[in-house]
């Protein structure tokens, strides 16, 4: 996406939504994310002329209908109120807008996980076995997905998910 709306959910200290606006300077970015805390950090980087960070939730902040395209990168498992949370996001797009979820896949095997991962000094690498002792309690198995997703978001304006591997991450899209 070059232009237009995007929004970042559950953006934390707003690392990856700095760099979409730095890389993508015709799009403009918005982070939201409950926690104040990260909002303040995300906000103590230098100012961007289409980047803007939110304290809040998609389902209280009540944004309106003016984001094409919306991402949630590790967070939606965090999600206390996911229908909610849900039909707060298909409020804030545009009609035709997309909503993309990613989320680690604890049962990845070790081989999609080293694949995944760069090394970080040349040649040293995370073991799987540290990553996944780090994302324990984070992102869904295919049979929460089936079992928890997939009904969550038939209750939501959403109606259906469309769930894809990529490597040891899930994306899950919704369409508005």
């Amino acid at each position: 996406m070059e232009s237009g709306r995007l929004l970042d959910v559950g953006c934390g200290p707003g690392r990856l939504t700095r760099r979409i606006a730095e890389r993508r300077t015709a799009l403009r970015v918005t982070g939201i994310d409950l926690s104040a805390d990260m909002i303040r950090e995300a906000r103590r980087g230098p100012s961007l002329p289409n980047l803007e960070f939110r304290q809040g939730t998609p389902g209280k902040a009540g944004l309106p209908a003016e984001f094409d395209f919306a991402l949630s990168v590790l967070s939606f498992h965090h999600w206390e109120e996911p229908e909610r949370e849900l039909a707060g996001v298909h409020a804030a797009l545009k009609p035709g807008g997309r909503f993309w979820i990613y989320e680690p896949d604890p049962e990845a095997s070790n081989e999609e996980i080293l694949a995944d991962h760069a090394p970080l000094w040349g040649w040293l690498r995370i073991p799987p076995s540290w990553q996944r002792r780090l994302s324990r309690g984070h992102g869904f198995t295919r049979r929460e997905i089936e079992e928890a997703v997939r009904p969550a978001v038939a209750r939501t304006p959403f109606g259906e998910v469309e769930a894809s591997r990529h490597g040891s991450t899930w994306r899950m899209e919704l369409r508005k």
